[in-house]
């Protein structure tokens, strides 16, 4: 697998933090469904069903339908393998995203000396 560093103007990366905002906007009520489950309650929804509640919500709100649905259904699909995978992993249950962990992937990989 090749690895590159990006160097992302100021504009990119603001759409970059948008598609953060909106994928972490995703996620958490993702998880929030799922941790109102018990046993003897019915399912939780899976992915095919929280694809289609986030269909109606990009159509009920301007700002989330501004943004791209493939990231917003990426971020889904990264939570159903991350609700899958939690027995395998060791990690435990998916957890909540905060915006300080996308600031972070921007800040690290922000140049310390000019380029040439």
């Amino acid at each position: 697998m090749s690895r590159f560093r990006l160097y992302p103007t100021n504009a990119q990366a603001g759409i970059m933090l948008g598609h953060c905002a909106h994928a972490r906007y995703v996620w958490n009520p993702a998880v929030e469904q799922h941790a109102h489950w018990y046993r003897g309650r019915g399912a939780a929804p899976g992915f095919a069903e929280q694809c289609r509640q986030l269909t109606e919500a990009r159509r009920d709100n301007e700002w989330l339908g501004a943004g791209n649905a493939d990231v917003q259904q990426q971020a889904l699909k990264d939570f159903a393998t991350a609700k899958n995978a939690r027995f395998r992993s060791g990690f435990g249950e998916p957890t909540w995203r905060t915006r300080s962990s996308c600031m972070r992937a921007f800040v690290s990989s922000a140049p310390t000396a000019s380029r040439s």
